[in-house]
């Protein structure tokens, strides 16, 4: 058996970041009701494919996206294996509800074990199928990121009661936090794959007239309260006042041109 030329392969694989294009992952979490879809729909009609778990997109028909309507677990696995083919147009992937398809992940697995356990009482959640939901939510996750497409994923948002997890006692507490609606596996999963993670919310502005009027924001920067954040070579706003993808693409663009420029010139 000839021996492995582990110069030429080496040659073939090492590359570095600079080189490779890489489409944008973002995940966007919120209340209900404060644009979580319209983000998602502003990729522009025909850019898109949006798993829809929810029935969101009925809002969105003056943009009228594509829908893949998911109905039971399968159905997202049949959306990704189209996507993976490639034959289309799309440039992004919305998944518009990874709080409903976590849920959709837990009734799946349990179907599949009361196939397979005789004496299973239907409906009854078993400790392990949590473990297999969030196993089956971590894969599904997992081929989204490895599309060459941009993805944008949506979740609820939860309120959770603030641990303090930093040893330095200069660190700031907050008695609660605000987070995306998963499993603390599936959570850490989806942040660890997006470059950006942001909180949507809504605002009053005061116009010249002395009018208020409501705008949305994406908070993207740091803050003791908010699971947010970026890539740290990037270089962005804290948030984005009405945001759009293009408007976010744009500023991760931007971000990361300014941040070469410095590390550059340093």
């Amino acid at each position: 058996m000839p021996e492995k030329d582990y110069v030429a392969l080496a040659k073939q694989r090492i590359t570095r970041p600079s080189q490779m294009e890489k489409k944008p992952k973002i995940l966007v979490y919120a209340r209900n009701k404060k644009g979580k879809t319209t983000l998602t729909a502003s990729a522009g009609r025909g850019k898109i494919l949006i798993l829809d778990p929810e029935q969101g997109t009925s809002e969105t028909k003056k943009v009228d996206p594509d829908v893949w309507p998911i109905r039971k677990w399968e159905d997202a696995a049949d959306a990704i294996g189209f996507l993976a083919t490639g034959k289309h147009d799309y440039e992004w992937v919305g998944v518009d509800g990874l709080t409903r398809f976590n849920a959709m992940a837990l009734d799946y697995t349990m179907k599949v074990r009361e196939a397979r356990q005789i004496d299973a009482q239907p409906g009854m959640v078993a400790q392990k199928d949590w473990g297999q939901a969030g196993k089956v939510m971590q894969t599904m996750m997992v081929n989204l990121y490895n599309l060459p497409y941009g993805v944008i994923y949506t979740a609820q948002e939860r309120v959770m009661e603030s641990i303090a997890s930093e040893a330095d006692e200069d660190s700031e507490e907050v008695p609660m936090a605000f987070v995306a609606d998963l499993p603390k596996g599936s959570r850490s999963m989806i942040y660890s794959l997006v470059d950006v993670i942001g909180r949507l919310y809504v605002v009053s502005v005061d116009k010249p007239d002395g009018t208020k009027v409501k705008e949305r924001r994406l908070w993207i920067g740091e803050n003791p309260m908010y699971d947010t954040g970026y890539r740290s070579d990037f270089e962005l706003p804290d948030y984005i006042r009405r945001p759009t993808l293009p408007k976010i693409v744009q500023l991760m663009q931007t971000g990361h041109i300014a941040t070469r420029r410095s590390s550059s010139s340093s």
